[in-house]
This record gives C-alpha cells, structure tokens and sequence, in this order.
C-alpha cells in the first residue's frame, strides 16, 4: 500500500507545496534598465563599504554576489598560516599537482614540448655544414608550485582607478632561509637536445643535456587596466558561463568604431623579482662532446660575472616592455575583435569589421641594448666551450684528396707552367721572389713585397682596407640597421709570405706570417622609440655608429691545397663566358676535377681586442668589457691553445664541403659555364666593354650590360691606379710594375742595362785620297728614369659619338730625372798623316716625353665573346677578331680606309732634349768645347728642336700609307696564323705580293741589315754632332766678330741689311721665273719640266724595283758585251 500512498497522497502535497512557494515569491526579477559605461571594479569585486572607502559609488550596482565570493576566496584560500604559506597550497594546488604528477606540488609533462628538427636540409650549400639540424625540449618538470606564500593578491581594484586590477603573487622560500634548507624553491628542468647530422660534417655532434634552473623566490607584480562593459556583463546568459570567448567579449565596446586606449585591456605594469640566489645547473644524459661534462664549471664562471643576472634583469626587462608595448596590446584588442564574434549570444549587425589595422611589432632601445649585450657575450661563451673541446687535441696529419674521372696527364702540371704558358714559370718564380722579399716601400720603410704592393694599391694611410658593403641592411620593428663598411687590419703587416710553393704536380703550399690580423664591422643602427629622447633626436633619420671589433697579434697559417685543373678546359674557356663576374667561379669551378685543403693550422700568440663600441648605453659597455676581461683572464690561454686544432679539424673540413659543393654545382646542368651570348653579331663597342652606364650614355654609347661587368671593373681599377699621382706628378704604375721589371732586369730601379758590345763595325775609306781604316763600336746601352711617366695616363679611353676608338696619352721624363738614353762609342781610325781614337759616352736626355696615340680597332663581337683563354697572349688571334680588309696584289688596301685596324693619329713632343758628350778616352780635343756647348743653353735649344723634328718625322713614317699596308697585311695573315682559327695553318709561310717576289735574301741579310740600321744611327748622331759642331763654331765666330764692332759700325751693319732685304723684294717684283720669261724659248720653258718629272720617275722606277735594270748590247767584233758586264756572248760576224 505504500506506493499507492506516495503516488496518490504526498506527491500531490508537495506539488500543493511548491506552487505555494512560488505564488510567495513571485517571478524573478528582471535586470535593471541597461546602463552605459563600463565596470567599476571597486564596485564589482568589493562590499559596499570598503567600495566607498576606495573611491567607489558603495551602491552596489552590480549586486552582491560577486563580493561574496571574493570574500570566500579571500578567506579559504589566501589565507596564511603562521610560516606565511597560503592555503591555496594545500586546498588546491597539491591535489591537482598530485593528481597530475603523483607528486605534491611537481607537474610533469613527459615527451617533446618544442622541436625543431630540419630533416633534410633542401639548399646544397647548407650541406657542407650539416645534413639535419635538431633542437629539442622535452620532459619538462616543474616543482614546488605548492609554496605559494604572502603577500599574494588577485584582482584587487586600485583605488586611484576604477578599471585598474592589482596583482601580486608570491612564490618561493621566505626569506633568511637558503636552497639547501628548505625544497620549496621553485624548480624547472627539462631536456634539452642538440643533434647536428651529417657524415662529412665536422660540426657533427649529438648532445642530450638536462638543464635545472632553481629560483628560490619569484614575485610576480601585474597592473591590468581592463574596460568591461556594464550592459554585456548584466545581461551574460548562464547558458554561455564557460565560454571564454563570450567572457572576453564583455571587454569590447560596440560604440566604438575601433579599439581605444579607454577599451579593452592594457598591461601597465608588470614585473618579476626573482631571488639573487638564482642557479643553474646542467648535466650530461648522452652527449658526444665530453666536454661538456665540465659545462658546470662554465656556468659557474657566468653566475661569478652575474652574466646569468644580467640576462635574467634584461629579459624581465624586454618582457615587460613588450607586454606593455603597443604590439601586444593590439594582439589583445585583435583577440577582443575576434572573440566577440564567436560568441553566440552577439549581435554582430552593426559590429565593426574585422579588417581593423592593429599596431605593429615596435623594438625598444632597451631591447636592441640587451641583444647586443647577449650576442657580444653569448659568442664568447661558444669560443669558451669550442675551445673546451679541442684542447689538448693533437693535429691530424695532412689529409689525401682523391682525384677520380681524369688522367693526370689531362691536368695542369704546377711544377711546370712553361708547358701552358712559355713564360708561366719565370712570372711565378718572379712573383713569389717579389712577394716574399724585403723591399723599400714608398714611405722608406723595409717591408715585405706583398705589404708594399697592397700599400701601393689597396691599404689607406693607415694600412687599413676599407670594403664598401653595398647592402642597405634592413628596416624592421622600428629598429634600421645599415651596414657601412667591413676593414680588415693588419694587412700592413706581413712578416713571412710564402705562397704557392709547389710540392706536387697538383699540390702547393703556404706559409703567411702577420704581426696583427684582424676585422671591424661598421654599421649604423637606429631605433624609433617613442618612449625616449632617441626618437626627436634621430627624427632627422641619422644612424648612429656602432663598431665591432675582433684584433688578433702574431697570427701564422700553415696550409697546403690540392688543386687538380683540367688543361683542355682551361685553356678552352671562353672569354664570353667570363664576362660577367658572378660566371667566374663557376667557370672556373668547372676546370678543377678535384681541390681540397690538405692541411690548415692557424696559430694565435694573443688576442689583442674583442670589443663593441657606440649606440648601446654606457652601463652595456662597461658590462660588456668587464665580462671580455674575465673572459681573457680566465679562458685566453685555452682559446689560443686550441685553436690550431679547431682550425684543422673544423674549419679545414667545413671549407673543404664548400669547395665541393661549388665544384660539383659547377658541373651541374644549369651551374657549369654559361655559354656567350651568340645574338650580339656587329662590332664591339668600347663605351659599353670599358665604361659604366652612365659615363657610356654620356659618350653616346648605349649603357647596357651586354659585355658584363669584369672589363668595366678592370679599367675602372687600372684607372684609379695609374691616375693617382705622388708628390712629383708622377703615376703610381712607377712604383707598382716599372719599378719592379726595371729593378729585376738590371738591379737599378727604372733602368733597364744592357752590357757589352751592340754592334762594331771596321772598314776602308778611300775618299779624295784619303786612305784609313776606320773602326766604330757601340756598347753598354742603358735607358734610365723609366719609372717617371707623369699623371693621368689615359689608356684605352672611348671617345665620344665613335663605337671602336681608343684614346691613349702618356707622359715620360716628368719629375727630376729626365728619361735618358746613352751608350758608349768607340771611333777609331788610321791612315796616312792620320790617326785618332775616341771613346766617348753619348746621352740623350727628354724631359717631359709627351705621346698621344689615337687607334681605330674594329673587333667583331662574335669572335670575342668565343676568343679562348689559352690565346689571350696571341697577337695573331687578337687581329683574326677584326674584320679583314681588301687587299690588291701588291697588298695595297682596298675600299674604306676606317676599318680594321688604323693608327689615325701620332703625335710625339718632348719639352727639353739635352745632349752630352763625356769623354772617357779622346784624343780629339774639339770633343770637350762641344761637350761644353752642349750643356749650354743655346746647345739644349738646338738639340731640342732637332729630337721634336726628328719626332715629328717618325710619327708622320708611322701614320703613313707604308705602316697602315704593313697592318693590313698582318690583318689578312691574322687568321692563318691564330690557333684556334678555322683557317689556321701551322706551316702558313706568309702572304706573298707581287713587289716581294724580286729580291732574294742571303742567309746574313738580316745581319747585314742590322749592321746597316746601326750605322745609319750612328751616322745619323754624328750628324748631329758635326750640325752643333758647325752650328757652335758658327755662331762663336759671328758673336766674336761682332764683339769687335763699335756702335756705329753695327747700326751700319743692321741698315745695309735693311737695305739688302728691300732690294730682294723689288728684284721679286718687278722680276719673272724662267719658266714665265719671255726671253726663254717656250720649247725649253715646256722641256724641263719634262726632263726633271722623267728623272724622278725613273728614280722611283729604279728604287721601287718596277725598272728593275737596263741592258745595253755592244757587238765588238764577234763580242757582245752587255751592260752590267755579267756576261759574254759570242755572235757570228
């Protein structure tokens, strides 16, 4: 019966029950009236009364639970024992901890929290680094969370503020009590990973560490400014109580047409106090590099340096500057943005858009300071640990580079240059000579050749030289970096250079000694913060100047390489392919069948700088020198010590995996050596081979790069070189080359010696019954001051509106020494009532030597660009690239005179010639009064104007029809002569022409025409003699004779003089030539000339072998006699 009492009587007597009670209490009531604005926290978290006293309304708008529970929470669960830890710890934290971990206080998360793991490394060039790359952390264990203590508060309204929340949490030890003590410090630990792959790499390593940092106090300090809305919090539904984004909608206001500073949230304080007992600790699991076993001791050495503090106060500081920076707040605004639009119980009808901008990353100078303080840092602690490594390890013998796919015969022969090039050999001995010898250098010092030649050409004053980087940097999060300059130090400062010193048919050696080395990075860095004084000071966009600084002293590297180089391939490769310079190394690349570093070994005797300097703040700067001088005293000798063998079992491998990478992309298809461009088929424009875009544009040439960038480059660097000038108006190419050949050649700088007899000659002379034997020698010719060609020279200059013209002027002889010429003659003769013998020394000094050469030459441009390496030295070849002109029978050109090659102008001046005599033995005494009017200065004028005529008449010989038929001959010849030719023919004798076939050549005509040239010469200086000589005495006399007049007799002199010159200009007025005169026949008048244009013809014919001989037949009785007699005939009567 009893469920039937249940069913029947008291169910219906609780349903009577509860309509009663809710008829009492009625419906719940609805929300009050919306209201605008948002949320006084004061109001919200606090009881009435103590809202009031914080500056809130104490009305309680937003009711009383919420009070009520912080009241709760307050009471349960931040409340203290009496050693100040919170019950929190033992309510909450410790369950959930334990549930977690199965420890108290310990979570525990097992497995991989962040990895990256590059498996295979995709670009080839990375690959001589490593295979795969690995960072790992793992296993990740957090202990003693369960010691939170006082003073902690959450949420407690700021009372200055009603939407500002204080915070404050505490964990940790309490004080005066130490790590060993008490096990409530805090604790993280985790693995940390480190694996580099690679079978060939020498960075290969596997290191499984566990690092532990114990922090035995942590203070969190947080002051958020939070608007939420007053009407979206009264009218949350409970259906969407967790659902975190509708909680985080409440901080956006709709009114808005974006995020202002008075909505959302806003972190504007935050800070972490973490206890000065702060440690850290490591300790090996599995790792390859044993040494870091002792990485403890290392850690060690940083707490010694607060370097862990200093990252630790510098990360706190850069965190809390993001956290109240302007990017994070637009990040929290953009998740206000979006959470609000995931929320189900919104409206978004009238919602702002979602494309709404919000603030970009911005760095702080603060921030830029600190990476800078850890990267200056963090390198030296890498070379503290590599160091670490390779102490004490022995160095590994000189390793084998293999050479596979090519017999040795194919390859280069470094021990025997002359093979390739007949003068390889003697250029390198000389090279090597050179570079490794003592020399004086231009500022009086003794130095090496190496040092005096990178002085001359490429080291400032100082010794410096200064790499423009033409990288712009980067513009990034406020922050512009810009790269200026890269100086390398020390280049000054060779003490032992010896390169290059074969050991092997493929394999050399190097030996480099410096007294100091070094680099120094030159950068500009600025940072727009608004939060300082740098942002107005820098508003004009000025850069400030940071310098980093790594100096090394007595530095020495010991290596030998391996290099195997294809012959046909060298010498094969063509000049279009390399045009450009970015196609060198490929090309280059592409001729080595094998090249390795056999043996690298750098030695250190001190490290003399590492340093920063500029844009970070002085406290930085003094951290940062401070933490370099520990690192010197305590870890300088390992570094040193070590670094022969990182240098032979890192860097040596590392650069050879480079090598090879660039030599197997060379073979590649696609990376081996482009071939020329076959579309360019007119003639080659020197404007756009030698000159930049502009200065071609400028000469009317086109400006484009169809010849690439490396001729650009060499003649803009020969320019620089042989336009800079010293103190004497000379050229800098004196000291740089004619210096050197003049000082190899004849030990004498700028002079060049050839000793012993040139030539000597004895005959008869049979002259008006003069009879003697006559004996002339010439001997020990020396050109002196070669090395005083003035500045600028211009070489191979294009000229404007003119595609193949080539501008060159070059100046010798200025300064104080003037070019010279001299040799010794020997002029001895004996005859009847005669008899001398003189030995004299003539010179021939030019000052201010100018010449000026203006050259056509026409090169087609498809024969250039396929023009082989191994033919750069041929002349014949460098003539077979221009186009051949027409030539008649007798090799006279035909058609356009501007095409080919055409020397179109000469011209040759010398602004004092001086000639002196220097007896050594004579017994003609008229020898010594010419010396002495030769050093006189009516002596040097007329010496002077004969050498400028003589000049004159050479350049007009050398732009004559003779020389330009001589080229276009050479021109016609040019493609049968060049090896690589199509026409070429080894055993090409020359063209013949109709004017050569006539005149046979004995076997000493060369010699004899020698000896012939050479008495013409001679002849020709003692012309020259006898016309001063005469010239001397002539004027002597006169000068005399006139000394002897009195004024009265000179005055008549001059007026009869007068009188004689106006007679002669009547006689040729009033007077006819013969050939005018009436009073000659006009048959003779007309004969004349006839007669005198017969014999020049005739002596023209003669010389010119077209009437080669005349024949007379004379019959005396039954004789014919012929004329030249060189036969007789016999003839019946």
């Amino acid at each position: 019966a009893m469920p039937n009492f249940f069913q029947l009587f008291v169910r219906d007597v609780i349903n009577d029950y509860i309509d009663g009670v809710v008829s009492l209490l009625g419906k719940c009531p609805d929300t009050k009236p919306p209201m605008s604005g948002f949320v006084d926290f004061r109001d919200l978290f606090l009881d009435p009364d103590d809202a009031l006293a914080s500056g809130g309304s104490g009305d309680a708008p937003y009711g009383n639970v919420i009070p009520w529970i912080m009241d709760i929470i307050d009471d349960q669960l931040f409340s203290a024992d009496e050693s100040g830890q919170l019950s929190v710890n033992e309510l909450m934290v410790r369950p959930l901890t334990k549930s977690q971990s199965g420890i108290e206080g310990s979570l525990h998360f097992n497995g991989t929290l962040i990895d990256l793991n590059k498996r295979q490394v995709t670009r080839k060039i990375w690959t001589s680094f490593a295979d795969n790359l690995r960072l790992r952390l793992s296993d990740l264990h957090l202990s003693g969370l369960d010691s939170m203590r006082v003073p902690t508060e959450i949420l407690s309204p700021k009372s200055s503020s009603a939407h500002t929340l204080e915070n404050k949490i505490s964990i940790g030890v309490t004080e005066n009590v130490s790590i060993t003590d008490n096990s409530d410090s805090l604790r993280a630990s985790f693995g940390f990973e480190l694996l580099v792959g690679g079978e060939n790499s020498p960075l290969a390593m596997n290191n499984l560490m566990d690092l532990e940092l114990i922090v035995p106090s942590l203070d969190i300090l947080a002051m958020l400014r939070a608007t939420v809305e007053v009407d979206r919090l009264m009218k949350f539904p409970l259906k969407d109580i967790t659902n975190v984004d509708c909680w985080i909608s409440t901080l956006w206001s709709s009114k808005n047409s974006g995020i202002e500073s008075d909505a959302g949230v806003a972190i504007e304080y935050l800070n972490m106090v973490l206890d000065d007992g702060m440690m850290v600790n490591a300790s090996c699991i599995s790792c390859t590099n044993q040494m870091l076993n002792q990485f403890n001791s290392v850690l060690s050495f940083l707490e010694d340096q607060e370097w862990i503090s200093n990252i630790r106060s510098r990360a706190i500081l850069i965190g809390s500057q993001l956290a109240r920076g302007e990017w994070v707040q637009g990040m929290i605004a953009k998740q206000i943005d979006s959470s609000s639009r995931r929320c189900p119980h919104l409206n978004f009808e009238n919602s702002m858009p979602l494309a709404q901008k919000y603030q970009k990353f911005e760095t702080t100078r603060e921030m830029v300071d600190g990476v800078l303080y850890g990267g200056m840092t963090l390198v030296q602690v890498i070379a503290i640990v590599m160091a670490q490594k390779h102490t004490g390890v022995d160095l590994p013998p000189p390793v084998d580079i293999v050479v596979s796919g090519a017999d040795k015969t194919e390859l280069i022969d470094l021990t025997d240059l002359g093979s390739i090039l007949s003068w390889g050999d003697m250029v390198l001995d000389e090279a090597r000579t050179y570079l490794g010898g003592v020399v004086e250098s231009k500022r009086g010092e003794q130095v090496l050749g190496i040092t005096n030649l990178l002085q001359s050409l490429i080291l400032d004053d100082d010794g410096l030289l200064k790499i423009p980087i033409i990288d712009k940097g980067f513009i990034a999060g406020g922050v512009e970096l810009s790269l200026y300059n890269v100086t390398l130090v020390g280049l000054d400062s060779f003490a032992k250079f010896e390169v290059l010193k074969t050991s092997g048919p493929q394999a050399f050696g190097n030996i480099i000694r410096l007294d100091k080395l070094g680099v120094t990075l030159r950068m500009g860095l600025s940072v727009e913060d608004p939060n300082t004084e740098q942002l107005r000071r820098l508003n004009t966009n000025k850069l400030e100047t940071i310098t980093v600084s790594l100096i090394f002293k007595d530095v020495e590297i010991d290596t030998s390489v391996m290099l195997a180089l294809d012959r046909e391939l060298m010498r094969s490769m063509k000049l279009g392919s390399i045009l450009s310079i970015d196609n060198i190394s490929s090309c280059l690349f592409s001729t080595i069948h094998a090249i390795g570093i056999q043996k690298l070994v750098m030695t250190l005797g001190n490290i003399d700088e590492f340093s920063i300097a500029g844009f970070v703040s002085a406290a930085t700067q003094q951290e940062i020198d401070d933490f370099t001088a520990a690192v010197f005293t305590n870890y300088k000798p390992m570094i040193i010590e070590s670094l022969p063998a990182f240098t032979a079992t890192v860097v040596r491998p590392l650069l050879n995996n480079v090598l090879q990478y660039f030599m197997e992309k060379a073979k590649r298809e696609g990376g081996a050596c482009r071939e020329p461009d076959e579309s360019l088929t007119g003639i080659v424009d020197f404007r756009d081979l030698f000159l930049s875009q502009s200065k071609s544009v400028a000469l009317l040439g086109s400006g484009l790069p169809k010849y690439g960038d490396l001729f650009r480059v060499l003649h803009s660097f020969i320019d620089d070189v042989i336009s800079a000038t010293n103190d004497l108006g000379q050229s800098n190419i004196n000291d740089l080359i004619i210096s050197k050949l003049t000082d190899n050649q004849s030990n004498s700088t700028g002079a060049l010696f050839f000793p012993g007899k040139l030539f000597g000659q004895e005959f008869d002379i049979a002259l008006n019954g003069l009879n003697a034997v006559v004996e002339i020698a010439v001997s020990d010719v020396r050109l002196s001051s070669l090395d005083s060609i003035g500045a600028p020279i211009r070489l191979l200059q294009p000229v404007e509106g003119e595609a193949s013209i080539l501008n060159n002027s070059v100046s010798v002889g200025v300064g104080p020494d003037a070019l010279r010429v001299s040799f010794k003659l020997f002029v001895a003769g004996e005859g009847d009532d005669v008899k001398i013998s003189n030995e004299l020394e003539l010179g021939l000094s030019l000052k201010n030597l100018s010449v000026i050469l203006e050259l056509l030459a026409e090169i087609e441009e498809q024969a250039f660009f396929s023009f082989p390496i191994k033919d750069i030295l041929d002349f014949n070849c460098w003539m077979a690239t221009m186009p051949t002109p027409f030539i008649d029978k007798f090799g006279i050109r035909i058609g356009s005179p501007d095409t080919g090659l055409v020397l179109r102008k000469i011209a040759m001046a010398a602004a004092e010639a001086r000639l002196d005599v220097n007896c050594i033995s004579c017994s003609s005494s008229v020898l010594l009064d010419i010396s002495t009017y030769l050093s006189s200065d009516d002596g040097v004028t007329d010496t002077t104007d004969v050498a400028n005529r003589i000049f004159d008449y050479g350049t007009k010989l050398l732009r004559s029809q003779l020389v330009q038929d001589q080229f276009d001959r050479m021109l016609n010849e040019a493609e049968m002569k060049c090896p690589h030719s199509a026409n070429y023919n080894a055993n090409f004798a020359g063209l013949k022409f109709d004017e050569m076939d006539a005149i046979e050549s004995s076997e000493d005509a060369y010699g004899f025409l020698i000896a012939i040239i050479s008495v013409v010469a001679v002849c020709a200086v003692v012309v020259v003699l006898v016309y001063v000589a005469v010239n001397w005495v002539s004027r002597r006399r006169h000068n005399r004779w006139v000394g002897t007049l009195t004024r009265a007799q000179k005055l008549q002199l001059v007026r009869e003089q007068r009188e004689e010159t106006e007679r002669e200009k009547d006689l040729n007025k009033i007077m006819k030539s013969l050939f005018c005169s009436a009073e000659v026949p006009i048959s003779l008048r007309l004969l004349i000339p006839i007669v005198i244009f017969g014999n020049i013809a005739l002596f023209l014919s003669g010389h010119l072998s077209l009437g080669k001989s005349l024949v007379m037949y004379m019959p005396v009785e039954s004789i014919v006699l012929t004329s030249p007699c060189l036969e007789t005939k016999q003839v019946v009567p």
